[in-house]
């Protein structure tokens, strides 16, 4: 069967002679993780440490699953020393999800370091599930989860029209709306953003930005954090963030050298005596059609927003994905 995989960091495991199992996983779910592990450390000539892992997977659950990510924590079996950690992880085709009943295998080489001496203890968890349905499962702790979660979304994109690809699709100027009352113009790195109160047929005010490539390099994305808060006291009464990019892979789609997309308005915070709350605009990610990007990427969001454009150029692209063996 065709899959496709996407590798965010090297997959998998280690140690000597050892049984792996992602039953429970940490979260705060009541119920253990449909996505059992089980795995032993056998010799394997083509590894540089000499070992590799075959990992034996197998899942239970109702919902057909469109990916996993579990992590790998290994430690010496008698001082409890830390050796590293490893991550398996896995992407499917919306039209070839994993069903209920299903058993695979995975193999991937362990380093040098992790076979080395006492045997190792593994320790293993699931961090993220995400199933057909959208809906995901698990701690959700690691920035590679967001990534492989931004993946699967924008692999959907050229196969369906989901609020999600409404939402973080590109507003253009003909639409609007623009701001039209305070009106603050700042440049952060590459873009230029005007931003400002606009307010509705009933009156409600919104902020209201648009947003300009200043840079000489196409955007294909970008991730905008606003913070409202209390002028007199600097106390932060809300946040939120708004995404945007191109979701087709197409550069004619990508937001060229001077011009502009439209951030999605967002309702203005209102101090105790009803005046609106002053707000600031960072910018967290921006990505590039080179591949460069910038910003500090301090929000999983930014992580997913990687994620989708990883997706969006795999289902651009032909051919199996999915190599049987992780890099060596």
């Amino acid at each position: 069967m065709t899959r496709k995989l996407l590798s965010l960091v090297s997959a998998a495991i280690l140690g000597g002679i050892t049984f792996v199992s992602a039953n429970a996983a940490q979260s705060d779910s009541s119920k253990s993780s449909p996505l059992k592990v089980a795995a032993q450390i056998l010799p394997d000539a083509g590894c540089r440490s000499g070992s590799a892992i075959n990992a034996q997977l197998d899942y239970t659950g109702a919902q057909p699953l469109r990916g996993y990510l579990v992590v790998l924590a290994v430690a010496d079996g008698v001082t409890a020393e830390p050796l590293g950690t490893k991550i398996m992880e896995e992407t499917r085709d919306s039209r070839e999800p994993i069903t209920s009943g299903a058993g695979w295998t995975r193999s991937t080489c362990a380093t040098e370091k992790m076979v080395t001496g006492d045997p190792a203890r593994v320790t293993a968890w699931v961090d993220v599930l995400k199933f057909s349905s959208g809906s995901i499962w698990g701690p959700h702790d690691r920035r590679e989860s967001s990534l492989l979660i931004g993946a699967i979304d924008g692999m959907d994109f050229s196969v369906k029209n989901s609020d999600l690809k409404r939402f973080v699709s590109p507003i253009l100027p003909e639409r609007g709306p623009f701001p039209a009352e305070s009106i603050q113009t700042k440049t952060i790195g590459p873009l230029r953003i005007e931003s400002g109160v606009w307010r509705d047929r009933r009156g409600k005010e919104w902020l209201a930005a648009d947003v300009t490539n200043d840079s000489e390099t196409p955007v294909r994305g970008f991730l905008l954090k606003v913070s409202f808060f209390d002028p007199a006291t600097g106390e932060r009464i809300h946040r939120v963030s708004t995404k945007e990019l191109d979701t087709s892979g197409d550069p004619s789609g990508y937001l060229a050298p001077g011009q502009t997309w439209i951030a999605d308005p967002r309702k203005f915070s209102h101090l105790a005596d009803g005046s609106l709350a002053a707000y600031e605009i960072g910018v967290d990610l921006v990505v590039f059609a080179d591949g460069s990007t910038f910003g500090p990427k301090q929000s999983s969001e930014s992580d997913e927003v990687l994620g989708m454009i990883c997706g969006i150029d795999l289902a651009n692209r032909s051919g199996d994905l999915s190599p049987d063996r992780e890099e060596r």
